[in-house]
């Protein structure tokens, strides 16, 4: 419980931190980069001096994404997260180390250092996972994914899509699983591998469908028609740029999206050798091009509108575009060169603090190797102690067993002779009940052949109210006899444990109706009344079928000892941690003597009932060995002459 506890707080911990971070990333899009630092140095100071390093590693953090994204002062920002990764090992924070990370591989995007970047973020993936937060493993992910790319791991970028895929799908999020379908589909294009590259993008397709993201509907469908142009798959390229530019017509301030799919319809007429179309629509993606600032896409439309026009004829025209394309390529590549520059000098300052980086990772290293030396030696020394404990405990266990074998020698011996006793009295029990037994199977079968020989050799002179007086005795002699093998062929299944007695879920209250039904004639005949006094289902979870035998017996048991006109009850109490069945009857009772051995095995009890029954003498210890087998007991409340209780429980 501890444990989950702790999960959950860390969990909240997380998804708080995560929250932090997303709210920042959107006050540093919209806030004044002035306004940002002066109060965020501010908050800094304040927490050195109050001596608060968990705040100072939190702004610290805050003021690199700051620099990061702002100021681009990447040399400020790099002595920010230093600080704050040495603050967050030392207090062994590794929610706070996950977004401390984190900074540092923006930090190594923004000067294209993807290897270092790639580091980072890998640790902060690998801390992720004691953690439960779905969006930030989603952005780690995907940002190692465009990482992985931009290092040439090919196949873990495709890997992590994949992997965001899933995500995307189980969690319902076709947003995200058009945007995973749209990146694997641009890795399998620069790769050239066309029939995967499009499957992904018609599956971007049909989610950005159904989410209606129009414009990124058309983008698919233009990078659609531009694979299928590479495969030379004329008309299906036109197909799809057709239904692009249909719906980016109705899209308003889309100009670089129009522009590019009327550069895939000049490069398509191009390929078709008709130049003249091509034309046609190169001179309107030209504005839309100049008009949406993209000077990449301007340059493609330059490109392009000097190829046509050179297949026109046109040289003077083409030569003008050509030399158009090679000044805006000057331009961009020394932007680029410019760039790079920056890039390299920011690389160089970070480069120089990369051994703080170092140092603390040694640190941290070096520590581990001191706790790991400390807790072996620690190890080493518990070992000790126990062995020697172990050897000393093991010399005063021969000493106190060898003073302890005569004893326990004896005490085997007195055991011996105790359970030989034991035997020898059970086996007197046995030979006394099956002695009992043999007696109570004699009378009816006296019975039976007295009565038989008389039907056999006075036949003739016996009238039919005799014969029929001779058949009830006789009927009664053979059902005494089929109850006495009843009950004793029960008894023996539960002694060689042929009876399986498995719990099973039953209604008490339906089982005492099915028992009364069952004997309800037999009371009839002596103008007895039961009575089940529960209405209300009780549901018992017990052996069903030794149960029912139990209430079967002390029923049949109430009725042979009650006298004509007489009452038996029946019923539920729930108690506590059981419930208690009760079957009372106002019949002769029993005397205190006679009813503390009526369920001992050793002793017979078996008495004639009000009508002259004759009992099997071994129903009631059947009861209390089904009533025992089910973990329950069986007991019995009687006043001679008043009637008796039978009581038994079953466990709930």
């Amino acid at each position: 419980m501890i444990s989950i506890c702790n999960l959950e707080a860390q969990s909240s911990e997380v998804a708080s931190e995560w929250n932090w971070f997303k709210s920042l990333e959107e006050r540093i899009s919209n806030a004044n980069a002035e306004e940002l630092l002066e109060n965020k140095q501010e908050e800094l100071q304040s927490a050195k001096d109050i001596d608060r390093t968990d705040i100072e590693s939190k702004v610290s953090k805050e003021l690199a994404f700051i620099h990061i994204h702002k100021t681009n002062n990447l040399e400020k920002a790099m002595s920010l997260l230093i600080r704050a990764l040495d603050i967050d090992e030392k207090a062994e924070n590794e929610i706070a180390l996950i977004f401390t990370y984190i900074g540092f591989y923006q930090l190594f995007e923004q000067v294209e250092d993807y290897y270092y970047g790639k580091e980072f973020l890998e640790k902060a993936s690998n801390l992720l996972r004691n953690f439960n937060l779905p969006p930030l493993r989603l952005y780690i992910n995907q940002n190692l994914g465009y990482t992985y790319y931009a290092t040439g791991e090919t196949g873990k970028s495709i890997e992590q899509h994949q992997n965001i895929l899933k995500y995307a799908q189980t969690e319902r999020i076709p947003q995200i699983e058009a945007e995973a379908h749209t990146d694997l589909a641009d890795i399998y294009t620069n790769e050239n591998v066309y029939e995967k590259a499009l499957n992904h993008y018609k599956s971007a397709l049909e989610t950005y469908r159904r989410i209606k993201s129009t414009l990124s509907e058309a983008e698919c469908l233009n990078a659609i028609g531009n694979i299928y142009l590479m495969q030379n798959k004329s008309k299906k390229a036109y197909d799809n740029y057709t239904v692009a530019l249909d719906i980016l017509k109705n899209i308003k301030n889309a100009e670089a999206q129009l522009a590019s799919l009327y550069n895939s319809v000049g490069r398509y007429y191009l390929k078709e050798d008709n130049p003249e179309r091509a034309l046609a629509n190169l001179r309107i993606a030209n504005p839309l091009a100049q008009s949406s600032q993209n000077q990449e896409l301007v340059q493609e439309t330059y490109a392009l509108l000097s190829k046509t026009y050179k297949a026109l004829g046109n040289f003077k025209s083409a030569l003008e575009y050509s030399e158009l394309f090679k000044a805006l390529e000057d331009f961009l590549q020394k932007e680029k060169n410019d760039r790079s520059i920056l890039k390299m000098q920011s690389r160089y300052s970070i480069n120089q603090k990369q051994s703080l980086i170092d140092q603390l990772e040694l640190n941290r290293i070096q520590k581990e190797f001191e706790l790991e030396e400390e807790k072996r030696f620690k190890n080493f020394l518990i070992i000790m102690v126990v062995l020697i404990a172990i050897i000393l405990i093991l010399i005063l266990t021969l000493f106190i067993l060898q003073r302890k074998n005569n004893s326990k020698l004896k005490a085997a011996n007195l055991k011996v002779k105790a359970q030989n006793d034991e035997l020898e009295d059970l086996n007197a029990t046995k030979d006394k009940f099956f002695s009992i037994i043999g007696h109570d199977l004699k009378g009816p079968l006296n019975s039976l052949t007295s009565f038989s020989g008389l039907l056999m050799n006075h036949t003739s002179s016996l009238s039919t109210e005799e014969i029929q007086m001779l058949a009830k005795d006789l009927d009664k002699s053979l059902k005494n006899l089929f109850a006495l093998l009843e009950n004793l062929l029960q008894w023996s299944r539960s002694q060689t444990g042929n009876i399986e007695f498995k719990a099973e879920e039953f209604d008490l209250t339906e089982m005492l109706d099915e028992n009364k039904k069952l004997l309800e004639k037999q009371a009839e005949n002596k103008k007895i009344s039961i009575e089940v006094k529960n209405t209300k289902a009780v549901v018992a979870k017990a052996h069903p079928n030794s149960i029912t035998t139990v209430i079967r017996n002390l029923l049949s048991n109430a009725i042979k000892f009650t006298e004509e006109d007489g009452q038996i009850k029946m019923g539920v109490v729930e108690e506590k941690n059981r419930y208690v069945v009760k079957i009372a009857d106002n019949g002769v009772g029993m005397p205190k003597e006679v009813a503390n051995k009526i369920f001992r095995i050793d002793t017979k009890h078996s008495t004639q009932g009000t009508a002259k029954e004759k009992g099997t003498g071994l129903g009631l210890i059947l009861c209390k060995e089904f009533v025992e087998k089910n973990g329950g007991e069986i007991w019995v409340k009687s006043e001679e002459g008043k009637g008796t209780i039978f009581s038994f429980s079953i466990p709930k």
